[in-house]
C-alpha cells in the first residue's frame, strides 16, 4: 500500500476513535496521531527524496541511454556504408574474378594449342634432323667425289692445256674459213645483183615483145 492510502486510513481510525472514545480523549489520541503523521509524513520526505534520486538517476540513465542510442545510429549507419563499400568492392572483385577465369580460359586454350604446335615442331625437328643425317652422309660423299674429281681435274689440266693447242688451231682454221665464207658471201650478192638485174632486163624484153614468149610467165 502506498503512503498516501496508509495517511488516509489512518485519518478513518482516528476519526473512529475520536468517535468511540469522546471529547475526553480526544487530546491525547490527536497528540498520538499527530506524532504519528509527523513520523509517517518524515518518512514520505525521505521516500520522495528516494523518488527524486532515483528519478534524477533514471534521467541520467536515460540521457546516457539516449547518447549510446544516437552513437549506435551513427555506428550504424557509418556500418551501413561500410557494408555498401563492401558491397560494392565484393562485385568489382567478382567482375574481375569473372575477367580472371575467362583470361584463364584463354590462356588454357593457348596452352593447349602451343602444346599442340610444341609436339608438331618437335616432329618437324626429328625430320630435320634425319634429314641433316642424310644430307651429312651425302656431303661425305661429296667430299671423297670432290677429291677423285680434283685428281682427275688435275689430269683433265693437262689435257685442256693440250686441246687449247689445238683449239688454238682450229681457231686459225676457223678464221680462215671464216674469211673464206666472207668472200663467197660477197660473190653470192654480186651474183644476186646481178640475176636481178637480168630478170630486169628479161622483164622488159618480155613486155616489148607483141607475142610474148611462154617463157616470161615465169617473170
Amino acid at each position: 500500500m502506498s503512503a498516501i492510502g496508509r495517511r488516509i486510513n489512518l485519518g478513518l481510525v482516528v476519526f473512529v476513535v475520536l468517535s468511540m472514545v469522546g471529547t475526553g480523549g480526544t487530546t491525547v489520541l490527536y497528540q498520538d496521531s499527530a506524532s504519528e503523521l509527523r513520523s509517517q509524513n518524515q518518512e514520505l520526505r525521505q521516500e520522495n527524496a528516494e523518488l527524486r534520486g532515483n528519478l534524477d538517476d533514471t534521467r541520467n540513465k536515460l540521457e546516457s541511454t539516449q547518447t549510446r542510442v544516437e552513437e549506435l545510429q551513427e555506428r550504424l549507419e557509418t556500418r551501413s556504408e561500410d557494408v555498401d563499400q563492401v558491397a560494392t568492392n565484393l562485385n568489382q572483385t567478382e567482375e574481375q574474378l569473372n575477367a580472371t577465369q575467362s583470361q584463364l580460359a584463354e590462356t588454357r586454350q593457348s596452352l593447349r594449342q602451343s602444346e599442340g604446335r610444341v609436339d608438331e615442331l618437335e616432329g618437324t625437328v626429328d625430320d630435320l634432323r634425319d634429314e641433316r643425317d642424310t644430307l651429312e652422309d651425302e656431303v661425305d660423299d661429296l667430299e671423297t667425289t670432290i677429291g677423285d674429281l680434283e685428281a682427275e681435274n688435275e689430269e683433265l689440266e693437262d689435257e685442256r692445256n693440250e686441246l687449247k693447242g689445238q683449239v688454238s688451231d682450229l681457231q686459225d682454221d676457223i678464221d680462215s674459213l671464216e674469211s673464206r665464207i666472207d668472200t663467197l658471201e660477197s660473190e653470192i650478192n654480186e651474183l644476186e645483183n646481178q640475176n636481178e638485174a637480168l630478170r630486169d632486163d628479161i622483164e622488159t624484153i618480155c613486155n616489148r615483145m607483141e607475142t610474148p614468149d611462154p617463157t616470161c610467165e615465169d617473170y
